[in-house]
């Protein structure tokens, strides 16, 4: 694990299945120093990875290719790893699956500065 600005920081776990949106987060991500980002765009492959994969934070879009992420939200939750939802359907979502309320929200489109701000956030709230 790595540190930066006092904080240690393993692997960020992307969830998002549009390639642009993907694409600018990751830049967003290692331009501010985290290097370890696991992309995966789809529900079944996020649970598969997470069965060896141990992430230190993890960003969610709830809907992936396969559908929404339920089962992998609640992966997360009962192993304690914070994660951002980044979405633009925050109602809808928090309804369909109560697991989500334990996440940070992070409205679609964001500033790269609340993205990164929101990342702070929540490995601080870890510690």
């Amino acid at each position: 694990m790595k540190q930066l600005n006092g904080l240690t920081v393993g692997t960020i776990l992307l969830l998002e299945d549009e390639p642009f949106i993907a694409l600018d987060l990751e830049e967003i991500l290692s331009e501010a120093g985290f290097t370890q980002i696991r992309t995966i765009v789809s529900c079944a492959e996020a649970e598969s990875w997470l069965q060896e994969g141990d992430p230190m934070l993890a960003i969610v879009d709830p809907r992936l290719q396969d559908g929404m992420c339920s089962g992998v939200v609640r992966t997360l939750v009962e192993r304690k790893v914070p994660f951002i939802v980044y979405s633009g359907d925050v109602e809808t979502v928090s309804e369909q699956e109560p697991a989500f309320a334990f996440g940070i929200w992070l409205s679609k489109p964001s500033p790269p500065g609340d993205i990164i701000q929101a990342i702070k956030t929540t490995l601080l709230g870890r510690l």
